[in-house]
């Protein structure tokens, strides 16, 4: 590598070679016959000669430094640019996050009006399962539930939350999505007009929260067949009915989450059967122990008679008299 050039060669200003400082090598050159004007010319033209290729080469390594100052300006330009775009991207990566984040409202139709009927609103609680695809008590849908949970919604705030387990990951929720109700009724305990408004708004909801077209139309022909089957017209006969709905709808929801569900549509005859079996025994031995109750009750107080005890008394005789004929129907 040659060394550099300190300064530019074109502020060098001729040497004297006519001077004493040149003695010597005006002495040599003399020796080969010049004559001392020719000897100061030669020492003249060679400095000048040795000025030109050092302007050139310190041109040159101007020209190399500049090219090398410019590289680097470019190098740091595009450093800089890919460092802004890195930061912008970002910014905008943000930017989309929080727009995902941020809550949407729909759009509506300006000529549409409030519809006039509103129904009421189930429970935090109750939606959340029917979200999820949970099984959920038919209370929760009923009259009594929704204003239940309208109860319940001006009685704790909103704003109280609680840890919950989704797919594994531990998250918040507010409490009242997570907690259920104390005066919630067990599916059996219903009326039969109760789980009819229930079903409905059951059915509105799972194809609010977009549940399977096939399970929908599963659990509305199940509700169908409770609703116009025969055993509503016996004695008992709607208390069956329910407690059929009751068990059955709860073993499909567990039958769902290990892979081995059934057609829930598909109505068991014989599971009703027992299950009618079942509860007009069950009202049987009530109504005899009332029965007993009243006797033991007109014993101990010495009266010939109870008014009370005649409506159960007959209710009883007609438990007896009829349990044959009302299972085997």
């Amino acid at each position: 590598m040659a060394d550099r050039i300190l300064q530019d060669p074109r502020l060098e200003v001729l040497p004297n070679h006519a001077g004493p400082h040149y003695n010597g090598i005006r002495q040599v050159l003399l020796n080969t016959g010049l004559t001392v004007e020719q000897a100061v010319q030669t020492l003249n033209n060679s400095w000048t000669q040795s000025r030109e290729e050092r302007i050139q080469a310190w041109d040159q390594q101007v020209a190399n430094d500049n090219n090398a100052a410019e590289e680097a300006r470019l190098l740091l330009q595009e450093q800089e640019q890919l460092r802004l775009q890195q930061e912008q991207q970002v910014l905008e990566n943000e930017r989309l996050e929080a727009e995902k984040k941020k809550p949407k409202m729909n759009d509506f139709e300006e000529a549409t009006m409030v519809s006039s009927y509103i129904a009421p609103r189930p429970s935090q609680y109750a939606l959340r399962r029917l979200e999820n695809f949970e099984y959920l008590e038919l209370w929760y849908l009923t009259q009594e539930g929704c204003a239940d949970a309208a109860q319940q919604q001006h009685t704790h705030s909103d704003d109280t939350f609680g840890l919950t387990k989704i797919d594994d990951v531990v998250a918040l929720r507010q409490v009242s999505a997570l907690r259920a109700s104390k005066n919630a009724i067990p599916d059996a305990n219903l009326s039969f007009r109760q789980m009819s408004i229930a079903k409905t708004t059951l059915i509105q909801q799972m194809t609010k929260f977009q549940w399977p077209n096939k399970a929908i139309t599963a659990l509305a022909d199940f509700f169908t067949h409770l609703e116009v089957h025969p055993f509503r017209q016996r004695e008992f006969g709607e208390q069956a009915l329910l407690t059929y709905q009751a068990r059955v709808r709860h073993n499909w929801h567990d039958a769902i989450k290990t892979d081995s569900a059934f057609n829930i549509a598909l109505f068991n005859e014989d599971l009703l059967q027992a299950i009618y079996k079942e509860v007009v025994d069950k009202a049987q031995v009530q109504s005899l122990s009332e029965v007993s109750l009243f006797s033991s009750l007109n014993s101990r107080s010495g009266a010939h008679a109870c008014p009370f005890s005649y409506p159960i008394l007959r209710h009883a005789v007609f438990l007896c008299c009829h349990i044959p004929l009302l299972c085997h129907r």
